[in-house]
């Protein structure tokens, strides 16, 4: 038996788990590239998205970026509905928002040429 054949089922089990979210991230990466393109059509819609690390206050980016609260609030319901954003808890506690992916992991400029 290799090496793995002596190994604790636990960490076996994890080993194939995270192999498969490699193979899962590289099929879905291109899905995803298009969705991020086809909807962050603005330059101040790409620093938003940019900017949801999962520590910074809503309110904050929208301060930053020279946005209303609404846009925001539009913007980051209609990112979680298609799914290149959650909700999650940052270290205080405190209901964040963070993007799946940044727009340079993606290879997509924050800067887009507007109408």
């Amino acid at each position: 038996m290799g090496a793995q054949g002596n190994a604790d089922p636990f960490v076996r089990l994890v080993a194939i788990a995270e192999e498969q979210l490699r193979w899962h991230r590289a099929a879905a990466l291109p899905h995803v590239r298009e969705i991020v393109d086809k909807t962050l059509v603005k330059t101040r819609m790409r620093r938003t998205f940019e900017l949801l690390d999962g520590e910074r206050k809503s309110n904050d980016i929208a301060s930053t970026v020279g946005t209303s609260k609404s846009n925001m609030s539009s913007w980051t319901r209609l990112w979680r509905d298609l799914g290149i954003a959650y909700d999650t808890t940052n270290a205080d506690g405190q209901k964040r928002i963070k993007h799946l992916v940044s727009l340079e992991a993606l290879g997509l400029p924050v800067e887009v040429e507007e109408d």
